[in-house]
């Protein structure tokens, strides 16, 4: 995407009010097979989603009335979700760093809303268990 597609996705996006949605939207962290997945999702409505992820769990509110979302981040994964279903990003074990809490964040596009969820996070042992060891 090109910085001029991205200044213009931005504009839209500070153009959508933010609201209190009595059903906010979730992230979840779990393991799939050698990866981390981090999901997002929205339990009402189809939605635009993305998951950040950061090395620190430190929040800021970049503009009055978006939500607060991890100071320093990347983002993992974009895409059109559905209640149920979600926006996933799988990120291969060896990629992540191992020993240290990897905190997660979802973010919404809802019709009328942006959202944030709250912050969870994962800590990978630093021992890696072999498969198949004494077999």
């Amino acid at each position: 995407m090109s910085a001029n597609c991205r200044s213009l996705a931005a504009l839209c996006l500070l153009a959508v009010p933010t609201q209190d949605d009595p059903t906010p939207p979730t992230i979840a962290i779990g393991y799939s097979g050698d990866s981390v997945e981090f999901v997002v999702d929205h339990p009402t409505q189809i939605f635009l989603g993305g998951v950040i992820a950061s090395l620190s769990d430190e929040m800021t509110h970049y503009l009055t009335g978006l939500p607060p979302i991890l100071t320093t981040h990347v983002v993992l994964d974009v895409g059109v979700g559905y209640p149920g279903e979600g926006v996933a990003a799988a990120v291969p074990m060896p990629l992540l760093p191992r020993g240290v809490p990897i905190y997660a964040q979802g973010v919404a596009l809802t019709q009328g809303a942006i959202q944030a969820t709250h912050v969870d996070s994962i800590t990978l042992p630093i021992a890696i268990e072999a498969s198949g060891a004494g077999n």
